[in-house]
């Protein structure tokens, strides 16, 4: 074959590959989206910033808490550096020669051995570590260089199944959380466990290790998990000897892929799942929640389609630093009747500030009116937006239900895929998807929550008049 032809058979092939790759990549894209978002979370975010040889400069949150503590949770988003915190300080205790029985924790011992142990973040990558095993090293090469040269590997410990033995006499035994009820028998002064959340059995799991935590000084126990809604997670929290930590995935960007963190950031910021696995939070949703957070959907549309603009208000009674927030919900009905919350502006402001806010508000998204509540003050509400703008348009509504009854349609219509968000409000929807049936209805309900009701409601009943309500336009 001429160099001339094997070039082209060379370029063709590539072109072939290429075009397959292509192709499948596309398919698989609509096929698995989950899968492809999994795949850009744990491969992209390798950065050669995390090789083990790089000195560890822990951040604040990522030292060692001071104090009387057993538990330190740290709950963060992805690629915050929870397992490198976990791994430098669990090897610093050990080196400290005040533990000696230690449990390392995985959901599987594959996968302990795998991340907490021989990963790029895990034990034996740690700062810790390489210091203790050079300084062990330069010892060895003054006392015997040949046997310098064999012990270059495993210098300072040995390694036996699902257990490490140091010189020092420090033992750590490695346990996989898909079978809690292997930890009976043991004792431990140090635990680590490395992504609780997503462990089968969390709480017979937990039971074991409280059970066993029991011997030393001061037994201690590091969790790191990016967080999921998990009761047990919230107990853990809760608990008064409990050190927590929260952080984002945006905290650690130097040691981060740049487009690791652009994909994120144009994906997953404004969502239930970058709020969970980015920026660590916890979130929860109660036993009977008038709304469910896989209800709340976003679509932005062109203003041009919206074809009726209103604002609910729920003004705060005071303005002391204790008050209420003032609840202003921006929401139009579009020309395909569905009907899109467009902005939450509430807030704590005093009676002029959150006034001018409305009617700010109603010229900037060219609103048709406001909405008000006369219960409590409704009067003085339109009087205080009056005497701003004096052709401001207001509707009065008085509720003659309870919260829950007057939320409950509106919550429905977001079931039914009627009602969008034009972006993610996570104060409102943090309040939305806190509500319950079961709420005492003594309680006063959520400030942004009842601006959204009455804006949405009044937009549900345009074209006929309502029967719960008794509305005057003033």
């Amino acid at each position: 074959m001429s160099r001339i032809s094997a070039e082209r058979w060379h370029k063709c092939l590539k072109l072939s590959f290429k075009n397959t790759v292509v192709s499948f990549s596309t398919r698989f894209l609509y096929m698995r989206p989950c899968f492809i978002s999994l795949l850009i979370f744990t491969n992209i975010t390798m950065n050669t910033n995390i090789i083990s040889n790089t000195p560890w400069r822990p951040r604040d949150k990522q030292k060692l808490p001071k104090g009387d503590w057993v538990t330190w949770l740290i709950l963060a988003g992805r690629g915050f550096g929870k397992t490198r915190t976990g791994a430098e300080n669990i090897m610093n205790l050990i080196l400290s020669d005040n533990y000696k029985n230690i449990a390392l924790i995985g959901k599987t011992i594959k996968e302990a051995e795998q991340i907490m142990l021989d990963g790029i973040s895990g034990l034996f990558s740690t700062s810790a570590f390489q210091a203790y095993k050079n300084s062990l090293l330069e010892r060895c090469a003054k006392r015997n260089p040949k046997e310098h040269n064999n012990k270059k590997n495993n210098i300072g410990y040995r390694r036996e199944k699902n257990k490490i033995i140091f010189d020092n006499g420090s033992v750590i035994y490695i346990f996989g959380g898909d079978r809690p009820n292997s930890l009976r028998g043991y004792q431990f002064d140090l635990v680590w466990i490395d992504e609780f959340a997503k462990f089968k059995h969390p709480e017979e799991l937990w039971d074991q290790v409280m059970f066993c935590l029991r011997i030393g000084n001061d037994p201690k126990c590091i969790i790191t998990t990016t967080p999921k809604p998990l009761k047990i997670l919230k107990q853990i929290a809760d608990y008064p000897d409990t050190h927590l930590i929260t952080g984002s995935t945006f905290e650690n960007v130097g040691n981060l892929s740049k487009r690791f963190i652009t994909i994120i950031e144009n994906n997953y910021k404004n969502t239930h799942l970058g709020r969970q696995e980015l920026y660590g939070e916890l979130l929860f949703e109660k036993e009977r929640p008038l709304w469910k957070r896989e209800n709340i959907r976003y679509n932005k549309i062109d203003m041009s389609l919206i074809d009726h603009v209103v604002i609910g208000v729920d003004p705060a009674v005071t303005t002391s630093n204790n008050s209420d927030e003032t609840g202003i919900v921006v929401a139009g009905l579009g020309l395909n009747r569905k009907i899109y919350v467009i902005d939450d502006l509430s807030g704590k402001y005093t009676g002029t500030e959150w006034a001018k806010k409305v009617i700010r508000a109603s010229i900037d998204y060219n609103a048709n009116y406001v909405v008000v509540e006369t219960n409590n003050g409704g009067d003085l509400v339109a009087e205080n937006l009056r005497s701003i703008d004096s052709n401001l348009p207001i509707r009065k509504v008085h509720a003659v239900k309870g919260k829950i009854a007057r939320a409950e349609p509106v919550s429905i219509l977001y079931e039914t895929d009627r009602v969008f968000h034009f972006s993610q409000f996570c104060e409102l929807e943090k309040q939305m998807c806190n509500m319950a049936y079961d709420d005492d209805e003594s309680v006063k309900s959520p400030d942004r929550v009842d601006a959204l009701v009455w804006a949405v409601s009044e937009l549900r009943n345009i074209g006929y008049n309502s029967q719960q309500y008794r509305m005057t336009i003033i």
